[in-house]
């Protein structure tokens, strides 16, 4: 992020968006600060406000800009296996999206914070976005170890498992000495996960998951 970052401008922009990502995560929706927000994205206030009136308008923006990317990761990988059977797709999308919580801890530390209320931003995440992600997790529920085949509990089995490592990233460094971050430790959280969702450690092709 740039000192010199122009709030009009896309660098300015996704300055903006990073820094309310990482304090709304950090401090929840109450706790953050929008002058904090815009001087850690290096623009003025006034400007940031041009864009962003309102912190439920930034808020909407932070949240759109992580769901949206989500979605737009799984629409890819939905096409890239076409012709793939629906349980290896479901693996695909499962890893997919370990790896998208490895890049963007934030989703899980603010659904996390939100969730714990009845909000009239909470009815908006659910209505906007969750409900979409968790009809897209239910369709995977005849593929899946018998154990996790309730939609719902299957739904929150897989994003604990797989956000959970990322979003308690300093006590996990404790307790085991590594970095959640690294190439390895991502790989290995997905390979975990896919085993316990599918119940086995191969996809139905006989070859290893996909890294």
């Amino acid at each position: 992020m740039g000192r010199n970052a122009k709030p009009g401008s896309n660098e300015g922009l996704r300055s903006i968006i990073l820094a309310a990502r990482r304090a709304f995560a950090a401090h929840g929706y109450d706790g953050a600060s929008l002058r904090q927000i815009s001087a850690e994205a290096g623009v003025l206030h006034t400007a940031m406000l041009y864009h962003f009136p309102a912190k439920d308008a930034l808020w909407k923006a932070v949240m759109a800009d992580m769901f949206e990317a989500l979605e737009a990761r799984f629409a890819a990988r939905t096409a890239a296996h076409s012709t793939s059977s629906p349980r290896d797709l479901a693996r695909a999308l499962v890893r997919e999206f370990v790896m998208f919580c490895a890049e963007c801890p934030e989703l899980h530390r603010i659904m996390t914070s939100e969730g714990r209320s009845e909000t009239v931003r909470l009815s908006w995440l659910v209505d906007t976005y969750s409900k979409r992600l968790f009809q897209a997790v239910a369709t995977m529920a005849p593929a899946v170890n018998p154990l996790l085949s309730d939609p719902i509990r299957l739904y929150y089995a897989i994003i604990g498992l797989s956000a959970s490592v990322f979003t308690l990233a300093p006590e996990y460094r404790r307790l085991s000495g590594k970095d959640p971050f690294g190439t390895d430790e991502i790989a290995a959280t997905a390979d975990i996960v896919e085993a316990i969702v599918f119940g086995q450690a191969k996809s139905e092709s006989g070859l290893a998951p996909e890294q």
